[in-house]
Formats: structure tokens, C-alpha cells, sequence
């Protein structure tokens, strides 16, 4: 009698545990809220027009994603996140302030049994927007190549029902500064971010 009471108590916490850790489906969409931080470098082809980042310290990172997956490993991942840089222009000790939008589209692949739990590998093209440049206090966002391309690679785990955290490499194809010499400036990223999952949140 004890050992079928036992049985039986175990079945029922069982089942009701199941119950409250939701299924993952096929064909499902969510969504959630990007907060990290932003740590970056430039690459220049040149050392008389070159930009540095000596002595500043990374960016806040803010913005939204929307996810959808198609099997239980694979998915796509869209972000749109908003941030700062500044840097100093090294042949006049210029600083600026730059501000981005950045949209990427990254494909998904997560290991395990289900997707949106455990460890993934996503990777995909970027579009980076400068909307604002200002150095001393004036507008010289002319000077600058405002729209940009380039490829993201990372991974990510989600560390609780709701919450991932990811870390992604960017390199910037396109130059943001250039000069009819062939001297030109690109930005190589590194973006460390926690994902909630309002989808999940709410459940």
C-alpha cells in the first residue's frame, strides 16, 4: 500500500508539473526586449585618416526582436536595436557621437529536443542606419556613409524559462567614413545582450 501511494503521488506531481512548462510548437511566433551592451573597434586601411576608440567605454544597447520557428531546431530571428558610439578622429584629436539603428535578420539553429531552450547558433546579414552624428556640439553627419551592411555571428542560452542570453561578433562590410584616396573606416562589434521573452513572461 505505502509503495502504490508512493507511485501514485509521484504520477500525480508528475503530470501536474508537465502542465505548467509549455509546449513547444512548430510554427510559433514570439517576442521580446533587447537590453545589453555594445563593445567596439574600428578597422582602418589607413594610419593618417584613421578614427580610434582609445579610452572610451562600451555602449547601452536597447531595442525589440520578433522570432518564428519553422521546425523544432530551426527558426529566423529579426532585431532592431538603437545605441550610441563615440571615437575620436586621430589626425585632430576630433570626438564624435554617433547614433544607430540597427536591423539584422539572423537564421537559428538550436540544439536539443526543443526550440527557445538550451544552447543556439544563429548567424545572419546586419543593416546599420546612422542617424545622428555630432562632434562639438554641430551636425556633421554628412561627412559619413549614413546606411552600412554587415554580417553577425553568435550564440545564445537561454538561461531561464523567459531569458536568454546572447553574445554576437559584427563585422561591417561597407565603410561608415571613406575618402576618394581609398582611405576608409569600418566598425567591428561585439554585442553581449540579455533577450526576454514577453511571449513566455506572460504565460
Amino acid at each position: 500500500m505505502k509503495n502504490l501511494l508512493t507511485f501514485l503521488t509521484f504520477f500525480v506531481l508528475t503530470i501536474a508539473t508537465a502542465q505548467e512548462i509549455p509546449v513547444e510548437k512548430t510554427h510559433e511566433f514570439s517576442y521580446g526586449v533587447i537590453i545589453g551592451s555594445n563593445f567596439y573597434n574600428i578597422s582602418n586601411n589607413s594610419t593618417i585618416d584613421s578614427y580610434v576608440t582609445k579610452n572610451i567605454t562600451p555602449s547601452i544597447v536597447y531595442g525589440g526582436y520578433g522570432e518564428y520557428n519553422f521546425t523544432k531546431n530551426i527558426g529566423v530571428k529579426l532585431d532592431a536595436i538603437l545605441y550610441n558610439k563615440k571615437f575620436i578622429y586621430f589626425t585632430k584629436n576630433q570626438t564624435f557621437k554617433m547614433s544607430f539603428v540597427d536591423i539584422s535578420t539572423n537564421f537559428k539553429y538550436n540544439f536539443g529536443d526543443t526550440y527557445r531552450k538550451g544552447f543556439y547558433l544563429l548567424g545572419g546579414p546586419k543593416l546599420s542606419i546612422i542617424t545622428k552624428v555630432n562632434s562639438d556640439d554641430e551636425d556633421v553627419k554628412h561627412h559619413f556613409e549614413t546606411v552600412n551592411l554587415g554580417f553577425q555571428l553568435g550564440f545564445g542560452l537561454r538561461v531561464y524559462r523567459f531569458i536568454d542570453v546572447q553574445a554576437k561578433l559584427e563585422y561591417e562590410v561597407t565603410p561608415f567614413f571613406k575618402l576618394e584616396n581609398g582611405h576608409s573606416s569600418k566598425f567591428v562589434n561585439g554585442i553581449v545582450s540579455a533577450n526576454i521573452d514577453l511571449t513566455r513572461l506572460s504565460k
